[in-house]
């Protein structure tokens, strides 16, 4: 072999490796190709995201006019822009194209299907049918008033202000660091429940431009649709802590999720939050769990203080009651040493609603508890009281 056939097969030797890593199983090899991390792209690029200049440009102009919230303009003379399909078409490959230039892995179909049906109980069926699904079964495009399944691509995503995705100075376009970044920590919590990005999410105290034209979509109004918005979402332990910190201060916004009621009237129960209570409770630190929690629902039993505005009927005010009798007796249980005290009443409000909701618990002692609770821990719930509020005793 001569040296120049030599030197030639080494180089191609050499060139596999390259060749190999630019065939892609990116959605879109181009995208993938930017280099990580890099948010500054020449004008031109975008042709190779599927965008059209001249109509980015002209949605840019046009949403001079357009914002999420109030209108809170001196000048009223010009109407305010509606955004369109075509404002959020022009977003999508933004989005990918940040998501993937910072490092999101692209889910399996299967995964994406599952996760999206578990986190917001819509299911994208087995093939993709459009470019985009609107989750909420919308039809509108307005800013943030919906979450999207990008299916052929493996995201999630929302309609947005171009302005707030990008900034075009001369032939250089910049991906911003904000509403991307907040889309980003998005997917990795729904589609990867990584918590590290629900963290920083809940950490952001980003609130948008002060243009003082509407409002921001922050991550604490996203998280919040989130939990309240797709029917409910209660299935990550550190998104529910999140969601009761939150409200720590106004009960009711955080309890009146645990029942609720859904297509045919059905009762929903949401045991993971009864859980969030049961795990911010101590010995010495029982004020939300016993004067909030038992008390709201001892008021929905009760149809006291517009508390049971769901009308819930009989049988479902009996399930509820099987409920609140499971987490009291094993709380009760756990924190017997503290009983009674001032955390710590002496007779148990399963007890109390025995006696005072005498129809509820009846119907649910007739039907066996429905399987929710045993008839053993009814009895001992309901013999300690008889021990400690004896017929013709102190009430």
């Amino acid at each position: 072999m001569n040296t120049r056939s030599f030197l030639f097969i080494s180089a191609l030797l050499l060139g596999l490796p390259f060749f190999t890593q630019c065939k892609s199983d990116s959605p879109k090899g181009n995208i993938l190709t930017a280099k990580k991390g890099m948010n500054n792209e020449n004008i031109d690029s975008l042709k190779y995201w599927g965008i059209d200049k001249g109509k980015l440009l002209k949605h840019l102009k046009l949403q001079e006019l357009a914002w999420f919230g109030g209108d809170f303009r001196d000048d009223q003379s010009k109407p305010r822009y509606i955004p369109t399909r075509e404002d959020f078409l022009l977003t999508i490959p933004l989005v990918e194209h940040y998501l993937y230039a910072h490092g999101f892995k692209k889910p399996s179909k299967e995964l994406f299907a599952k996760r999206v049906k578990q986190v917001f109980g819509y299911d994208l069926g087995t093939s993709a049918t459009s470019t985009f699904v609107n989750i909420s079964h919308g039809e509108g495009f307005d800013f943030a008033s919906s979450f999207f399944a990008i299916e052929d691509k493996g995201f999630i995503t929302y309609n947005w202000l171009l302005r707030d995705l990008i900034s075009v100075d001369g032939n250089t376009i910049k991906l911003k660091n904000t509403t991307l970044k907040q889309i980003l920590l998005l997917n990795k919590f729904v589609i990867y429940n990584d918590t590290g990005a629900l963290k920083q999410l809940e950490q952001s105290r980003y609130v948008g431009e002060a243009d003082e034209i509407g409002d921001y979509y922050n991550s604490a109004r996203m998280l919040d649709d989130l939990l309240t918005g797709y029917p409910y979402y209660f299935g990550s332990p550190e998104l529910n802590q999140w969601f009761f910190n939150k409200e720590r201060d106004n009960p009711f916004a955080f309890l009146c999720y645990i029942f609720d009621k859904g297509k045919g009237n059905n009762l929903i129960v949401h045991p993971e939050l009864i859980a969030t209570i049961e795990k911010n409770t101590t010995g010495k630190n029982s004020a939300y769990y016993n004067d909030k929690f038992l008390i709201y629902v001892y008021q929905v039993l009760q149809d006291e203080d517009g508390m049971n505005a769901a009308q819930f009927n009989l049988e479902q005010k009996a399930r509820m009651f099987c409920y609140l009798a499971n987490s009291e007796y094993k709380m009760r249980n756990k924190y017997a040493d503290y009983i009674p005290s001032a955390d710590w009443p002496r007779t148990s409000m399963a007890y109390v609603i025995m006696t005072n909701c005498e129809k509820i618990y009846q119907y649910a002692r007739a039907h066996k508890f429905f399987g929710i609770s045993s008839s053993k821990m009814m009895d001992e719930i309901e013999q300690e009281g008889l021990d400690l509020n004896p017929p013709g005793g102190d009430e």
